[in-house]
């Protein structure tokens, strides 16, 4: 029973950190487009980030509905030792400032979490973030 017990211990160990997966900020630079699953989450329009890596970043922001499109430029900031996190104008103090865990970033994707947020499909777009690499 004891053994029993130590397999599956060290079996749930190992399927839990399987999945973790490592965050390597070198994959930030560069341009990113948000997107979802079309068939969950339909955008009515486009967001895309371009960060710098200098901690400057530039946001398109297309309107499908209005047809306008606007282009803002801001500052992050990341910390990856306490919180893993990437808070966006953080110098700022009203509503443009904002923190999300950075809870994926390969070459390929990235994932944020607002902070103080839990994950579910309702949040898609807001408190959950999902973006793919263009350039």
């Amino acid at each position: 029973m004891k053994t029993l017990r130590t397999l599956m211990c060290a079996a749930l160990l190992v399927a839990g950190l399987g999945g973790c997966e490592k965050i390597d900020m070198n994959n930030l630079e560069g341009t990113w487009t948000e997107q979802y699953d079309p068939s969950v989450f339909a955008m009515d329009g486009s967001v895309t980030y371009t960060f710098d890596g200098k901690n400057g970043y530039q946001l398109h922001v297309y309107d499908a509905l209005s047809g306008e499109s606007h282009d803002y430029n801001g500052h992050y900031a990341i910390d990856l030792i306490n919180k893993g996190t990437i808070t966006l104008n953080p110098e700022m103090s009203d509503d443009s400032k904002v923190t999300y865990k950075i809870v994926k970033l390969t070459s390929k994707e990235m994932e944020w979490q607002k902070e103080g947020t839990t994950y579910s499909k309702g949040t898609w777009g807001s408190d959950y973030r999902h973006f793919v690499r263009r350039k």
